[in-house]
């Protein structure tokens, strides 16, 4: 049960990583209220949900 839950954090991480690599390489914008989110975010979002897809999957390997 442990491992099934790893595999699904992992393919949930996957998909935000990919969601913000998109966006950056899109240049979209995102505006939420009167703040406008920068691009730069998305490069270390992008990166740290990517780490933990990467880490959630070493795990479930290791369980």
């Amino acid at each position: 049960m442990q491992q099934t839950a790893l595999y699904t954090s992992a393919v949930i991480f996957a998909f935000v990583s990919l969601a913000h690599w998109v966006r950056l390489f899109l240049g979209t914008q995102v505006v939420i209220g009167d703040t406008s989110i920068p691009l730069g975010l998305s490069v270390v979002t992008g990166l740290v949900s990517a780490a933990l897809a990467v880490w959630m999957v070493m795990a479930a390997r290791k369980s």
